[in-house]
């Protein structure tokens, strides 16, 4: 009896591996996903699209995206009716389905990753008439936000990851005692004694990366007037313009937004608004990060800044936010 317990067992992780096996070599033949970054398939028929959940997906990833200089949304929407989902379109990066149907038996929604190609997230919301969309929809809504939020991050995340770029990551290590994801095409521009200026240069965009740190006082010090200051007494310092005297600051005729959370277990403050060049006409978004360094009582801040005044800013913004929450200060050896 104890032979055939043993001879099954091993029948069982034998078919268990070949099936996880399966299931990987069925992952890693999927295409590639297609559509550009912050785009969204809504597959939903006209007669919908142009009416309340329509207007309910518009609404909420169409929204602006907040403390950029002009107005761009959360997402770009493109719908196609239920008919033309092909496979042309099954491939795409974002996918959401709407299927609103009196004779379906089980209604809601189903998040699925990696249905049809990779790396991909599908959202199928399921339901009998507008009434029951609605339901299921303001239930749902904020957490649909947040799913398609995080798989573009990921998706940044991921690539950054695979094509990272080592030495500096290395350097930046060494001479702060923290951690960043920082892909390819980064350059080491200033390194002061507790200043240090990155940057991803193109001939239409700049990217930029200031890493800064100072002596932890009292919670004070994260509050907005308190980061908002000494964001601009070390940009003052070391940031200068092309011009005599000019140098960046904070445009504080449109407010920076200020929020706080927990980034991988570790009170984070957030700054989000717009910089400017004083005594110049340069400017753009920001996002910056400040958190508190227990390990050798100082206040760590990473911030990211756009420039590209003949661009749309959103996904620059969001591929610097994803190598700022990469952020992690290591330990005293």
């Amino acid at each position: 009896m104890q032979r055939l317990n043993k001879y099954i067992l091993t029948a069982i992780t034998v078919l268990i591996l070949v099936s996880c096996n399966q299931t990987k070599i069925k992952k890693d033949l999927l295409p590639g996903v297609s559509g550009n970054a912050g785009e969204v398939l809504l597959v939903m028929d006209k007669i919908y699209w142009n009416n309340t959940p329509g207007v309910y997906f518009k609404n909420l990833l169409g929204e602006d995206m907040p403390d950029l200089p002009q107005k761009e949304p959360l997402f770009d929407l493109v719908n196609i009716p239920l008919k033309s989902f092909s496979e042309l379109f099954r491939i795409h990066r974002n996918v959401i389905i709407v299927k609103i149907n009196k004779n379906v038996t089980k209604t809601g929604i189903l998040v699925e990753y990696d249905k049809w190609a990779k790396p991909q997230i599908v959202i199928t919301i399921v339901a009998k008439d507008k009434d029951d969309f609605n339901k299921i929809f303001n239930k749902n809504e904020k957490n649909i936000l947040s799913l398609l939020l995080k798989m573009e991050r990921k998706r940044l995340t991921d690539n950054y990851f695979k094509y990272k770029e080592i030495k500096l990551i290395d350097k930046i290590e060494k001479r702060t005692n923290i951690q960043l994801i920082i892909p390819k095409g980064y350059t080491y521009d200033m390194d002061t004694n507790n200043f240090i200026w990155i940057s991803h240069e193109t001939p239409d965009i700049s990217q930029g990366i200031f890493i800064y740190y100072y002596n932890y006082t009292d919670t004070n010090a994260f509050t907005v007037n308190s980061l908002i200051n000494k964001r601009d007494e070390f940009l003052k310092k070391y940031v200068a313009g092309e011009g005599n005297g000019t140098y960046m600051t904070t445009e504080l005729k449109v407010f920076p937004t200020f929020s706080s959370y927990k980034l991988k277990g570790k009170y984070t403050a957030e700054l989000r608004g717009l910089w400017k060049v004083e005594g110049d006409f340069m400017g753009g978004p920001f996002v910056s990060i400040s958190q508190l360094d227990e390990y050798r009582n100082r206040i760590i801040t990473v911030e990211g800044y756009v420039y590209a005044p003949n661009n749309n800013k959103r996904e620059y913004i969001r591929q610097l936010e994803t190598i700022l929450y990469s952020l992690k200060i290591t330990k005293i050896k």
